[in-house]
Order: C-alpha cells, then structure tokens, then sequence
C-alpha cells in the first residue's frame, strides 16, 4: 500500500495555480509542492501560508510547499517514492509555455509522469505557429500522458474552499479517470472526458466572449442584449470546435456552458472586467496593468479569428473585438457592425 495516492508539482504561482495547489495539499494523501519566479510570493506561501499578491485573503493549506528553483522543484517530484503516480500541473498563461517547456527538456522529465493543463489560451511557438496547451506539450514533451483541466472556477472562491465542479479530458479515458477520482473530494467534483478538443476550445473561446459581455454591460444595454450575446457568443465556440473535432454535447458540460456562464457573467472575471473598463473609455494597457494578472482573451482573441478563418469559420463577435482590441474600430462601429448583420437561421 502507498502513502500517498499521488506527487503533484504546480507550475505557477499566480491566482489559480496557488489555489488549486492549496485545495489538492489539503487532502492527506496528495503530496503536493508549487513552483513560482516570485521569490516574494514563494516565501510569503512557506512562511505564512498565504499569496497576498495573487491571492489575498485566502488562507493557505499548511502542507503545501513552494520552490523558486525549477530544479529543486523537479526533485521533490522525483524524490517522492511511495505513489500511485505522479503530475505535474501548468498552471502558467499561454505565453509562459515555451520557456518553461525547455527547461523540462534540460531536465529529462521521467515519461510516466503525467502533465496536466489548466491553461485556457492559445501558445505561440518560436515559427509563430499557434497550438492549444496540450499540442503544444504533445509536441515538446511527447512521451508524457497529457490532461486538461478546465471548468467554472474562480480562484477566489476555490481558495476559500467553496464547492465546485471541472471537467478533466484526456484522450486515455482510463487516465482521465484516474485524474478524477484522484483529484475529487466532497466539495470538488471533477467529471472525465476524451474530448480534449472541445475542453480547450470552450476554455479559450469564453475568455474571449467574457470581454464582449464587459463591453455589454459597461455600455448598459441590458440583461436582454447580454444574454444575446452570450447565447452567439456559444454559438461560435460550437462552429470552431466542431470544426476542429471536437464533440457537440461537451459544449453543454461544465467546460463548455459552465464556464462560458461563469466568466460572462460573474463580477470577478478579469476578462470581463477588461471589456467593461474599455466600454467606460479606459486604456487598454492601463486596464491590463491594473489587472495585475493576465486577462488571456485579450491575446488569445486575434489568435482565434486566424483560427477560425483557417478553417473556415465564422466569428463575428472574435473579430469585432478583434478590431477593437486592436484600435481599428470605435465600440459603437463595433456594435452596430454586429448588430446590422445579415438574419440568418439559427
């Protein structure tokens, strides 16, 4: 019999990374370290047991450990014996990917451990190309079992240990499982999937649509217009994902509906927050820079719309705020642009 059901190491020590960290060390039978650059933030974890820049007013788990040296991170992974398996988490942004990939590399991660993204954007590889977060790990670190993870959960609440529900996909259903069950407790529910497609496809489209429901609100044009565009908003992630293989009925789960809903709709989403600061006339960089954290659909959005055109796809409301996002068209060129279109059928 183990000790421990698995070693976990999180990569990442900003909102989500630190408070999904916290949640699984709270269990007695995960052993579970977290890696950030932040050295403040990795004393402030060790020592207080709470990340007041990234996660304030959450009280951390007192079993979880935070490294600032990659390295020494990988060695607890390794070091950990007695387990089940082991995981290592992405709780990075898109964008700290490709470096953090390299470094791995350099470190000969053991091919039986399992990798596992919590990312929901779009990472640029060193050629421009555009890969979802498990492509691209696929691609660096192709021996490893790849998972995603993504559903309705603001770090916030996960850190205060507020009950919640994900999704976790893999293409291996009987690891997807594993994950799962691994992972599950009475106040989180983790339900499995194959379908890493459509997992990432709603994880990256909600961001995107989350900033046009901002701009929705800041504008004041009601509950009725919001809901419109929520409901359109859906209807393009359903296009691009099928046209990508994705599944339809993933996209009325907890990754596709569930977190669409969360992040249009609730005060705490950040990329919400950055389409209703645009909509009262706020700079873009100011709004981004008082975020203090990354708002991913405001990067993800033009990666999208290349996407979607590739394949095919229309997506009136990505290019719309594609092209504000942009500087190219004012917010009432944009709306009317939407709102002039041609009827269709649904």
């Amino acid at each position: 019999m183990t000790d421990k059901k698995a070693a976990i190491l999180v990569l990442g020590g900003g909102s989500w990374g630190t408070a999904f960290a916290s949640r699984l060390s709270a269990e007695n039978q995960l052993s579970v370290a977290l890696w950030a650059r932040n050295e403040k933030v990795v004393s402030d974890i060790n020592l207080r047991h709470e990340n007041q820049h990234y996660l304030p007013e959450c009280e951390l788990s007192k079993n979880l450990l935070a490294y600032s040296d990659l390295e020494k991170a990988i060695s607890f992974l390794l070091n950990e014996g007695r387990v089940s398996f082991k995981i290592i988490i992405f709780a990075l942004p898109a964008s700290g990917f490709p470096d953090v990939c390299k470094r791995l590399l350099k470190l000969n991660i053991n091919k039986k451990i399992v990798l596992l993204s919590l990312c929901k954007g779009l990472v640029s590889s060193a050629d421009a190309k555009v890969f979802f977060p498990s492509q691209f790990l696929k691609q660096m670190l192709p021996n490893n079992e790849l998972c995603v993870l993504s559903g309705p959960s603001f770090a916030s609440e996960v850190g205060r240990g507020l009950p919640f529900a994900i999704s976790c996909a893999s293409k291996n259903q009987e690891m997807a499982r594993v994950v799962s069950a691994t992972f599950s407790t009475k106040r989180l529910r983790v339900y499995s999937t194959t379908d890493v497609t459509g997992v990432e496809v709603s994880g990256v489209m909600k961001n995107v649509i989350a900033i046009a429901s901002g701009l929705c609100d800041g504008l004041e044009l009601g509950f009725n217009a919001r809901a419109s565009l929520i409901t359109r908003g859906m209807a393009e992630t359903v296009r691009l994902g099928l046209a990508l293989g994705a599944e339809g009925k993933t996209f009325l789960g907890l990754a596709g509906f569930g977190d669409l809903l969360l992040t249009t709709t609730g005060s705490l989403s950040r990329n919400k927050r950055v389409g209703y600061e645009i909509a009262k006339g706020s700079d873009l960089k100011k709004i981004l820079n008082n975020l203090g954290q990354v708002a991913e659909g405001v990067t993800t959005a033009p990666k999208v719309l290349c996407l979607g055109n590739s394949k095919n796809v229309s997506l009136p409301i990505t290019a719309e705020i594609c092209a504000l996002l942009e500087g190219k068209k004012l917010i009432s060129d944009a709306v009317n642009s939407l709102l002039s279109r041609n009827l269709s059928d649904e």
